[in-house]
């Protein structure tokens, strides 16, 4: 097996141990709210150099965003941009497998992901800008290999795009006041009200989804807390 990219996940994803036949791709742009052009045309330019050093007998997995599922986020950079590369990898890759995450939980520097900005202004009591009614989806990277290695080593759909996602989405007001009990910090919280872009789970193609069996080690009570303690106590 081998994998592109070298930051949280890539990292983490190098603990599948998959036969020499897969490739992971799981580089790119990991923020966001990025906004430059150059980021963006940099990720595709780099894409594109590795598609054409491609075997046709490798199997070409691709780390996307779950964002890409939301109607209402189309016109966003980020989410145009992964959607640009699904589609270059579809047209370029003869074995290829399109995997979209939520929000991962885990160690990471990367202040821009939700769980790290949230520590951070509630552990130094800086106010925190809250959408009314904004949900989350959440798991735990641990999980998110598991998953994967799982469904990887039986036989997998190849030329296909598969959704992974917790069961189970959070408020984010709930995950601000897990946040509070578990650091015991009072929260500064500016409430604003605002079209939310939550995805609709309910709404996701059922031949993306993986079955039941899959989400056995997070669909449990207080997973999200035990997640927080576990990479933020």
């Amino acid at each position: 097996m081998k994998i592109f990219g070298r930051g949280f996940i890539g990292s983490n994803l190098r603990r599948l141990e998959l036969s020499k036949d897969f490739l992971v791709y799981a580089a790119g742009v990991s923020n966001s709210n990025q906004n430059k052009v150059s980021a963006y045309k940099k990720e595709i330019n780099v894409l594109k150099k590795v598609l054409k050093t491609v075997n046709a007998k490798k199997k070409f997995i691709y780390i996307s965003s779950l964002s890409v599922e939301n109607k209402k986020l189309r016109n966003d950079r980020y989410v145009k941009n992964k959607l640009l590369i699904e589609n270059l990898i579809k047209k370029n890759i003869q074995q290829y497998l399109i995997v979209r995450l939520p929000q991962i939980v885990g160690r990471n520097k990367n202040k821009f992901t939700l769980t790290n900005f949230l520590y951070k202004n509630i552990k130094f009591g800086k106010p925190t800008i809250l959408w009314k009614n904004s949900i989350r989806n959440l798991i735990d990277i641990d999980d998110i290999v598991k998953i994967l290695k799982k469904y990887l080593k039986n036989k997998p759909q190849i030329n296909t795009t598969i959704n992974i996602f917790n069961p189970k989405s959070v408020k984010v007001i709930s995950l601000i006041k897990l946040f509070s009990e578990i650091l015991n910090k009072e929260v500064k919280i500016k409430m604003i009200t605002r079209e939310n872009k939550n995805i609709n789970f309910n709404k996701l193609r059922k031949n993306t989804r993986l079955p039941n069996r899959y989400y056995k080690t997070i669909d449990k009570k207080n997973y999200i807390e035990k997640v927080l303690r576990k990479y933020y106590l």
